[in-house]
């Protein structure tokens, strides 16, 4: 991990030095044509502070740090043109957005010709001296001993073959079964017995680590751990998971000698999740008591107008399948649930929620609280009980739960929160559930203290500004 971090930096180091080279000899062409007319060097410095993240960012999406060592020229090649055109399209519609017309284009244009040439010739420069480097430290490299089935220690070569960091001299292959020879199978690495025969290899072999497979009996294991440990010999386990549709696998030491190798699909930094919950506390202790002062001002009014009490009461679904009781100004009349079978065929959204814009059970008062949002008031109450957060998905009724996909669960996966990206997205512009589940599985996959930090700054202006959801 350490080599591959490294490898990593280094790599990300080479490309911000070529960029401001290739910079600097844009800047010096363009002034060669231009002369008298062209603006100081140190007026168009502030690009660089466009031009390197956009470019890091880019060539790490389209592989650059992490198998250049071991890809194909044309592979490279292929890379770098997306890069670029991506880089660039990103490039000019910042410099679009921040109206610098001062900008010369001739620069612009150059600064893009050179960096690509410079690049590509960096990245062929780099996978040649990797090469290059690979042959001649062949004997100084990392002596490595597989422990697997076949099938494992080829995947393992693959991995050697795709990941400079894991460059490393393979001697041979220790079995479950006993066998010895000159190859095995496909691997045609030398077959140097059983793995109960790794004492007498390391007798007569260079070994510096041992890798195995997790897919080997426990007892095999424990077995080679006991002998490395013995030689002070690094042993390492090789585990397979399958591709993740969403978030990424971990491993996780849980005492005791076990492990866990677990698939997160939902944010997992528990100081950050710590922070975003001490922000709930916070907020909604200075929520509730903007509750009561409205509770005060409306709450009489609602219980004349609607017959019932001022605040309503439902249940609903909250993270991972957990029933609560939301709290809300009630802004409906009394026989709202029982009129809601009466207008199903005015519902605006497509899919299990429902929606209507010009809702005839909302009272005059509830129309005023509801252009405010001041009818969602008391959920500063769930926000302190922890069932709600102040930032999060829409919180669905069990009706709702009752009709969903199954791919609809999953934004059932976080806490339910006040506003979120759907609420930002309201004000009748999303007609369809499926992309309420998009923008709600959005949040998740993109969750920050900064992501959070953002919807509730626009949802503080949407509320000042009237905006309905």
């Amino acid at each position: 991990m350490a080599r591959r971090t490294l490898l990593r930096q280094a790599l990300a180091c080479c490309d911000t030095a070529t960029l401001v080279a290739s910079f600097a000899g844009a800047y010096l062409a363009a002034d060669a044509v231009l002369q008298r007319h062209f603006v100081a060097f140190e007026d168009y410095t502030w690009l660089l502070f466009l031009i390197v993240p956009i470019w890091l960012g880019c060539l790490w999406i389209f592989g650059f740090y992490t198998s250049i060592g071991y890809s194909s020229h044309r592979n490279i090649l292929s890379r770098l043109v997306r890069t670029h055109v991506f880089a660039s399209l990103m490039l000019l519609s910042a410099m679009y957005l921040t109206r610098s017309e001062a900008v010369s284009r001739l620069l612009i244009q150059t600064f893009l010709g050179i960096s690509f040439i410079a690049l590509g010739a960096q990245k062929f420069a780099i996978k040649a001296a990797l090469e290059r480097a690979c042959r001649r430290a062949a004997g100084g490299r990392r002596k490595v001993l597989l422990a697997a089935p076949p099938a494992a220690a080829e995947r393992y070569l693959q991995l050697v073959r795709t990941h400079a960091s894991l460059q490393a001299d393979v001697v041979g292959l220790l079995t479950p079964q006993a066998g010895r020879g000159d190859g095995h199978g496909a691997t045609g690495l030398a077959a140097l017995g059983s793995i109960d025969e790794l004492p007498a290899v390391l007798q007569t072999q260079v070994i510096d680590e041992v890798v195995a497979a997790a897919t080997l009996e426990a007892a095999a294991i424990e077995r080679l751990s006991r002998w490395c440990s013995t030689r002070g010999i690094m042993l390492r386990v090789l585990i397979e998971a399958p591709p993740a549709a969403t978030g990424g696998w971990a491993v996780e030491h849980v005492g005791d000698g076990a492990f866990m190798l677990s698939l997160a699909s939902v944010p997992q930094r528990p100081h950050h999740l710590l922070i975003k919950r001490l922000i709930d506390l916070l907020g909604g202790v200075v929520g509730v008591i903007f509750c009561g002062l409205a509770y005060l001002r409306y709450g009489p009014i609602l219980r004349h107008e609607t017959g019932a009490s001022a605040l309503f009461r439902q249940p609903r679904i909250g993270r991972n399948g957990r029933r609560f009781t939301l709290y809300k100004f009630r802004t409906m009349c009394a026989a709202a649930e029982q009129l809601m079978l009466t207008l199903d065929g005015h519902n605006e959204m497509n899919g299990p929620m429902f929606k209507l814009k010009d809702d005839p059970r909302v009272t005059p008062t509830g129309l005023k609280l509801r252009r405010r949002h001041l009818d969602e008031l008391p959920q500063f109450w769930n926000v302190l009980k922890g069932e709600m957060s102040l930032v999060g998905t829409r919180p669905p009724t069990e009706n709702e739960v009752a009709e969903y996909a199954e791919h609809h669960h999953r934004r059932l996966s976080m806490k339910p929160g006040l506003t979120g990206l759907w609420q930002l997205n309201g004000n009748g512009a999303v007609k369809d559930f499926e992309q309420v589940v998009k923008l709600d599985c959005e949040y998740i996959d993109n969750w920050s203290l900064w992501l959070d930090a953002k919807i509730v700054a626009k949802t503080v202006t949407k509320v000042l500004r009237g905006d309905a959801w």
